[in-house]
């Protein structure tokens, strides 16, 4: 009897640990779903361009010559302002994910394909040499239950998908399956290895990919297996903290928080991804929410709000910024009437510090949400070509003894520091420690006036926060460096 009663509250705990596993999951709702939900309002889904006899052959010439030394994937919504696609830099730019037919769970058809037979933008893009997707959505854990657990609707939607490809000279499908069950996980892996199967069979050449999690709450994801299947991977490395978090914070933290983009790209790794089969999803946006105070990090009085990178930029503009150094994040705190609000966001700054992160990590590229969420600021593709296009000088002319940049910082392995000297004088460059103490000496010698690199290898060094500092006989100059283990 004992025994009896032990073994069914063994099987109560089990149920309860499933149960909150997958209701944490769906408490964290991803960026795309909530902002798909949030659109799905505005743009009515029965658009007469989701008709199937309206669609448009696009054969038009295609050239990929690209100086890009890796992919730059970007998330195009339907949401975008129509002649949006028309300001993208395509020297930057080597995906377009176009977002997004959305699936029909009862059937494995779709709901609407947000205008994909009529859009103007898989031309101008293969014109501009850029490789058009589709991306297939479907959001929640009960939708994607009714789509892996029925192997009939799973073929009707490859049947109905692979026409749609064909229609539009697609170059690939983007799977954005979110918030997946861990009694899915072995359906999610047979799923995806018949997707690749029959779309390959029917477009050898196309790239199949999957938007994957930053954290795998439920445990639902085999990532080694799902790398395998597919082309590569861009994990969403974003939502860190979301709308609802009770604590403002970075939404794309590189470190200094428990869960932050080097431990997930750690993860992945170690799990037997290889690197050049994913690439880091990084964000075009950032959270804006009301706090009660205006110190770092402040509790949340109600849920946040999205803002795009333009908006953030603008809001940043008007107020006090602040890089934050710990999570190579930026954020703002300011007054909304009497309410104190706390704004969280990715500026040129941290994301250059990502991009060279995912660099630094030989990762496949990086992945963009979204395009069209830059609006006027053009400074956001220059950093992109900073790390990724071969043909890229810097228009900076130094015009004084200074240092220049610090490149990648935070430092994983080994960084270059790019100086300046305005006349030939004798000069040091040395790292130290919080406390001032003198760590290592990277130059100490006079030369003649110039622009000068010098690489650091932190391999003595302990993770932390450190200063590189340029003396002269004139003037002293020092930047921060972080370094990471």
């Amino acid at each position: 009897m004992i025994r009896s009663r032990v073994l069914i509250l063994l099987f109560l705990c089990l149920i309860g640990a499933n149960l909150y596993s997958q209701e944490s999951d769906t408490l964290r709702k991803g960026i795309h779903q909530e902002e798909n939900e949030f659109y799905s309002a505005i743009y009515p889904k029965d658009l007469p361009s989701d008709a199937k006899g309206t669609i448009f052959p696009s054969d038009l010439d295609r050239s990929y010559a690209k100086s890009l030394t890796a992919k730059v994937l970007g998330w195009h919504p339907y949401w975008a302002s129509s002649t949006a696609y028309l300001n993208y830099n395509y020297d930057a730019l080597s995906h377009i994910a176009y977002f997004s037919y959305e699936v029909d769970t009862s059937t494995g058809g779709y709901t609407t394909i947000r205008g994909w037979n009529t859009t103007s933008i898989i031309d101008y893009a293969h014109q501009k040499g850029t490789k058009v997707l589709l991306t297939v959505t479907n959001f929640g854990s009960k939708n994607n239950t009714s789509l892996l657990s029925h192997t009939d609707r799973q073929i009707f939607l490859l049947n109905t998908l692979i026409p749609l490809l064909k229609s539009r000279n697609a170059d690939g499908v983007n799977f954005d399956l979110e918030t997946v069950s861990v009694s899915q996980r072995n359906n999610l892996i047979n799923f995806m290895q018949m997707a690749s199967d029959m779309i390959k069979a029917e477009m050898p050449e196309v790239e199949i990919s999957m938007a994957t999690p930053a954290v795998d709450w439920s445990g639902s994801w085999d990532l080694k297996s799902l790398s395998e299947i597919c082309d590569y991977l861009i994990v969403m490395g974003y939502n860190y903290y979301w709308s609802t978090s009770s604590i403002a914070g970075p939404v794309a933290p590189l470190a200094g928080e428990n869960y932050n983009i080097t431990r997930t790209v750690n993860t992945y790794l170690t799990a037997g991804v290889a690197p050049e089969k994913l690439l880091l999803g990084l964000p075009w946006y950032g959270y804006d929410w009301p706090v009660t105070g205006a110190s770092r990090k402040s509790a949340t009085t109600d849920t946040g709000t999205s803002r795009v990178f333009s908006a953030a930029e603008e809001l940043a503009t008007k107020h006090s910024k602040t890089y934050d150094e710990l999570t190579s994040s930026a954020w703002v705190s300011y007054k909304s009437g009497t309410l104190w609000r706390q704004l969280w966001f990715d500026n040129n700054e941290s994301l250059l510090a990502k991009y060279n992160f995912a660099a630094s990590k030989n990762l496949g590229g990086i992945g963009i949400w979204a395009l069209s969420y830059e609006g006027s600021y053009d400074e956001v593709w220059t950093t992109i070509k900073k790390v990724y296009s071969d043909d890229w000088e810097s228009e900076e002319e130094p015009e004084s003894t200074n240092i220049i940049s610090i490149s990648p910082n935070p430092v994983f392995g080994i960084s270059e520091i790019k100086f300046s000297l305005l006349e030939k004088e004798k000069f040091s460059l040395k790292i130290y420690d919080t406390n001032g103490k003198e760590r290592i000496v990277l130059a100490d010698e006079e030369r003649e006036a110039g622009v000068y690199t010098e690489e650091i290898n932190p391999t003595n060094l302990h993770a932390g926060l450190y200063f590189c500092t340029l003396r002269t006989k004139m003037k002293i100059c020092s930047r921060k460096i972080v370094i990471l283990k």
